[in-house]
């Protein structure tokens, strides 16, 4: 990505944005064929495989663990070894985690496909992408990372259609594990074309002198200082953001491995319950773009408070998903509170401590959300134990209003003077 130039004219910057739908392409693959996927997916595995709801549920967790504790390896590999390289290693683990899950006969491989799947969407997810987006389009950053998280998100509303179709056309879901890895190696041999595979591709070497031109009001806080990591994990605001996404994670995880199974148990159809989801990831996809048309206008703080009032709505509304009102409610709750929570800590981190930290900043916040992980397996024996879901996701309702509160009252963070360069 050191080619990247902003001329700062009106004149189209036809590679930045070339860059852009490629990141973004390869976001909605990752959406699709990983999480979304697997919680319409599982119903058809755990009935052929015989598999009881708390293994099928670690299976998730692994993929969830997985994702969360390799957060800061995108950041190391883009700077070692370049950009192009991290979305090549990345897609080719993917791949082979995804071609795994689909030759899967027992539990061992299922868990190391899952394994396989969670660290290939690390490498070529969120991290390298917006790092990619920060020096291509420095000057529609909030726009463009919006954009980038709308597109990303529309993979959940294909993800379970995906699922069904192939399903119902080849009778066997093994299939659409397969079809999803062969699109993922063509994705992955764009990646290394685009972006090469030279060390000047990481962000970290991207020209110092490159301009941050984007303009905010004055309500919305930018920071102008060069913040470190270690200085930004001094701060309450660090941890604010990051126990939102975490939590926010959490139900999200939580949702997409039990909320077709969990509506199942209230009477709900599969059919009617897929759909949910779907139209849930819809939601989830463009309250993503909302936060970047509204982030240079509104300090994102108050999207995030937003995305957690959506998100306990939402969560109360599954628990007793029964009828069409609270399905409804359920699917735009929860669908806006976890995209613009997703857009929201985001790009607060890149506002309070710069584009420059980005990769390691979000980095490390994914690695601690790792947390969420126990999401799916608490599910699954909540599942197995009381036979049902919904105790889950009320006292999760209730977690989730402190995550409000601590938002709601949080300022900008200060960088000390000792450490301004």
């Amino acid at each position: 990505m050191g080619d990247l130039t902003n001329t700062g004219d009106s004149s189209i910057d036809w590679n930045g944005w070339w860059k852009f739908t490629l990141v973004s392409l390869i976001f909605f693959h990752l959406t699709a064929s990983t999480f979304t996927s697997l919680g319409v997916a599982l119903p058809f595995m755990i009935d052929e495989l015989s598999w009881s709801w708390s293994y099928a549920g670690l299976g998730f967790s692994m993929l969830a663990f997985m994702v969360g504790i390799t957060g800061r390896l995108p950041a190391w590999t883009m700077q070692r070894f370049g950009t192009g390289a991290t979305f090549g290693i990345g897609g080719l683990i993917l791949a082979s985690g995804l071609g795994l899950l689909g030759f899967s006969t027992s539990l061992a491989e299922y868990f190391v496909g899952a394994a396989l799947a969670g660290l290939g969407s690390t490498l070529c997810g969120i991290v390298p992408g917006v790092a990619v987006i920060n020096h291509a389009l420095p000057h529609r950053r909030s726009f463009a990372i919006g954009a980038y998280m709308t597109i990303g998100g529309l993979g959940g509303v294909a993800g379970p259609l995906i699922v069904t179709t192939v399903v119902a056309m080849t009778g066997s879901w093994r299939w659409h594990w397969w079809s999803v890895a062969l699109a993922n190696i063509v994705l992955v041999l764009l990646a290394v074309l685009t972006f090469g595979a030279k060390r000047q591709a990481s962000p970290d070497s991207a020209p110092a002198a490159k301009p941050e031109t984007e303009k905010h009001t004055q309500r919305v806080h930018a920071t102008v200082r060069a913040w470190r990591l270690q200085d930004a994990l001094r701060t309450p605001q660090y941890y604010v953001i990051v126990a939102a996404w975490t939590m926010t994670l959490f139900g999200g995880v939580t949702t997409n491995s039990w909320a077709v199974t969990h509506m199942g148990n209230l009477g709900i159809s599969i059919t009617i319950a897929a759909g949910a989801l779907s139209a849930h990831a819809f939601v989830n996809a463009f309250s993503r773009a909302f936060g970047g048309a509204l982030a240079t206008w509104i300090d994102p703080k108050w999207l995030l408070v937003s995305a957690l009032a959506a998100e306990i709505m939402g969560m109360l509304a599954l628990a007793s998903a029964d009828n069409m009102v609270t399905i409804i409610l359920f699917a735009f709750g929860e669908g806006y509170g976890f995209g613009m929570c997703m857009f929201a800590t985001t790009i607060l981190l890149v506002n309070y401590y710069g584009p420059k930290e980005a990769p390691k900043t979000m980095g490390t916040m994914h690695m601690i959300s790792t947390l969420a992980m126990i999401g799916p397996v608490l599910g699954g024996v909540i599942g197995d134990t009381f036979g049902g879901f919904s105790g889950l996701f009320r006292v999760y309702a209730v977690i989730l209003f402190g995550c409000l509160v601590a938002a709601a009252l949080m300022k900008p963070p200060t960088l000390p003077r000792e450490n301004i360069d």
